[in-house]
């Protein structure tokens, strides 16, 4: 069964801002889109747990963080961030 991904407000400007300063928006749009369909079909697969619920993950160029909520099979993004 497949989650529900949501990117909390923070977390889309941060996105925003990553892509305006990006010379390689292709790259950086893949890397998102990776992302969220890592969230989207196995979010306790990937990544790393943080604490508690919350885990973080890496698809170059792009880090976040991140909670499952596996009750309500939701992912809620909190940061991200670039890693080069």
């Amino acid at each position: 069964m497949k989650y529900r991904v949501l990117w909390e407000p923070h977390a889309e400007s941060q996105f925003e801002q990553i892509l305006s300063d990006a010379a390689d928006h292709a790259r950086i749009v893949a890397a998102a889109r990776g992302l969220d369909s890592q969230l989207i079909n196995a979010p306790l697969e990937f990544g790393e747990s943080r604490f508690d619920t919350v885990r973080i993950g890496f698809n170059r160029p792009l880090g976040i963080l991140y909670e499952v909520l596996d009750d309500v099979r939701t992912v809620i993004v909190y940061e991200v961030w670039l890693i080069e």
